[in-house]
């Protein structure tokens, strides 16, 4: 028996490769609003925390934390870029393809759980052939508002009521920040942290994670420990 019937992937830095593409959509936008953009260090820096745009703009521009009105105009100006012209920087991490192929022959079900727009996540799945392979794509949707990770109200409103018959250890969270990992010690899940993805290493390793890989093929063993994997 399998020790998981179920994985959810964070996306950014975890599937995808993103750190480009969100450095090219932050500048323009950051240019289109007529605002020197930030240094992409400080880019980066945002991106570690695992916030979603509303929490990321802020910190990049800090008159925005008293303007509400203008911090979604400025979200949504990010998504237009992004869905329209960033999101084509976009790549697969080494294995991913490989690796789904995999989990579909074992029986294990797959989501994908972000605080990244909706839309973006979708196109790039569809982009990548990959969509089929997923269950479940949270992202950040004003259609289906959920409190975005670490709060756990997105395993207790969607991820469980989809698989009622599941304990949480049988379900595994792979996530690159510590946004990620603190979900699923939230949620009760088994925590698995992609080290080659862009979360603040102290911050992760404070969160506990179970298990620990450096690319997306070293979870074939903690997936399938007695399993062939090619």
């Amino acid at each position: 028996m399998l020790p998981y019937s179920v994985v959810i992937f964070d996306f950014d830095g975890t599937l995808c490769a993103t750190q480009e593409a969100i450095l090219y959509s932050f500048k323009k936008t950051f240019e289109q609003m007529n605002v020197t953009p930030p240094a992409p260090a400080t880019i980066i820096e945002a991106i570690a925390t695992g916030g979603n745009l509303s929490e990321l703009l802020p910190l990049l521009h800090p008159s925005l934390q008293q303007e509400e009105q203008a911090l979604q105009e400025w979200v949504l100006q990010y998504r237009h870029i992004y869905d329209t012209d960033g999101g084509r920087l976009t790549t697969l991490f080494q294995g991913a393809e490989q690796l789904f192929v995999k989990l579909k022959e074992w029986g294990i079900c797959c989501g994908v759980i972000s605080n990244k727009g909706q839309r973006a996540i979708e196109d790039a799945l569809e982009r990548f052939n990959l969509r089929h392979y997923f269950d479940l794509v949270i992202g950040d949707d004003p259609q289906r508002p959920l409190k975005k990770k670490p709060n756990s109200m997105a395993y207790e409103q969607v991820i469980r009521p989809t698989y009622p018959h599941l304990s949480p250890s049988q379900i595994l969270m792979v996530g690159d920040t510590h946004a990620d990992l603190l979900f699923a010690n939230n949620a009760g899940l088994t925590s698995c942290w992609a080290a080659y993805g862009y979360g603040n290493k102290e911050r992760c390793l404070a969160a506990n994670p179970v298990f620990t890989i450096h690319a997306l093929e070293q979870l074939y063993p903690v997936l399938t420990p007695l399993a062939q994997t090619k």
